[in-house]
């Protein structure tokens, strides 16, 4: 009985192992699979990159999405900036050659209120002056670009810390006399033009003059005195600086694109050709003693260029007779 017993069980499992080895490609749908690293050309969205294929284009972000970082806080848009004709008196207009340089034949010109100039490319050093090539409505040439300031936005100017930086460090340098500190505000190309009195004629000051400006002796006919007419001539320090130390010195009120000023009999003014130029005022409003008639004001021209706000021109103003 045992022996039937064993007979049939092994008659058994030779069935199951004879089974097994017939089974071909059939894989039963509860078979093990094991998985197996995916090729590049199996997984959606990309592609092999072959010399004869393009590569795909790189996955976008709709403009917008939840998902794009940039559309809570839009990126500001940079502007060209415009330049205005500046320092050119009312009946006189600035000329627009074929070339850098006044050797050049005069291809067009420009009227002194004339503010969306573009410059289009880079300058040219022609006897202490840089030349640029502007467009300007049809009139395309070289300028000279010492009549020539950049557009600054009233507000901006006015608002911004940089302008009044400028102004701290502009009454350091004649307060300590330090003619190096002055002649780094000053506009490079430009220079320092001073008044005393608007209606004088202006001197023109450079990098050198100014750094030996508070040492020199150098005698400079400033124009004439008011109510006498007298010849007003001397040096700097005769002349300009009482009035530096009177009205710079100390807490003056800042005006920004105002002239600040006290009672006259005369006007208060810019000269000719300095309109459009941003300005701070100095003002320091007079003593009780003199009923205020000692008043004295400082108006400072600034110009931003490349980057970078500079002082262009200094006027004196004061009671007239």
């Amino acid at each position: 009985m045992m022996k039937r017993s064993l007979l049939i069980l092994g008659m058994l499992i030779l069935a199951m192992a004879t089974a097994a080895c017939t089974s071909g490609n059939n894989e039963p749908d509860n078979a093990l699979v094991i998985p197996t690293a995916a090729s590049a050309a199996e997984v959606p969205g990309q592609l092999e990159a072959t010399p004869d294929s393009p590569r795909p284009a790189a996955p976008t972000l709709e403009t917008g999405s939840a998902s794009d970082p940039s559309a809570a806080a839009p990126k500001p848009t940079a502007t060209i900036p415009y330049n205005q004709v500046a320092f050119v008196t009312s009946d006189d207009t600035l000329n627009v050659r074929s070339g850098p340089g006044v050797d050049f034949a005069v291809v067009g010109e420009l009227n002194p209120d004339e503010d969306e100039i573009l410059i289009t490319g880079s300058g040219q050093q022609v006897a202490y002056s840089t030349w640029v090539p502007i467009t300007s409505g049809d009139i395309s040439g070289w300028v000279n670009s010492r009549f020539l300031a950049e557009v600054v936005n009233d507000t901006l100017f006015c608002d911004d810390k940089e302008t009044y930086a400028l102004l701290d460090n502009l009454q350091k340098s004649f307060v300590e006399q330090d003619g190096q500190l002055l002649a780094s505000l000053v506009h490079p190309e430009r220079g320092l033009r001073m008044r005393q009195s608007w209606w004088n004629p202006e001197i023109p000051l450079y990098s050198e003059d100014i750094e030996e400006l508070f040492t020199s002796d150098a005698q400079i006919d400033w124009g004439i005195q008011d109510g006498s007419g007298e010849p007003l001539v001397g040096s700097f320090n005769e002349i300009m600086m009482p009035l530096m130390e009177k009205d710079l010195d100390g807490l003056p009120e800042i005006g920004c694109n105002e002239i600040l000023h006290g009672g006259t009999a005369g006007l208060v003014q810019l000269p000719d050709g300095y309109e459009g130029i941003s300005l701070l005022s100095l003002y320091n409003p007079g003593s009780d003693e003199f009923d205020g008639m000692d008043w004295g004001t400082w108006a400072v021209g600034v110009e931003l260029w490349q980057g970078a706000y500079y002082v262009s021109f200094m006027i004196h103003y004061s009671w007239e007779i």
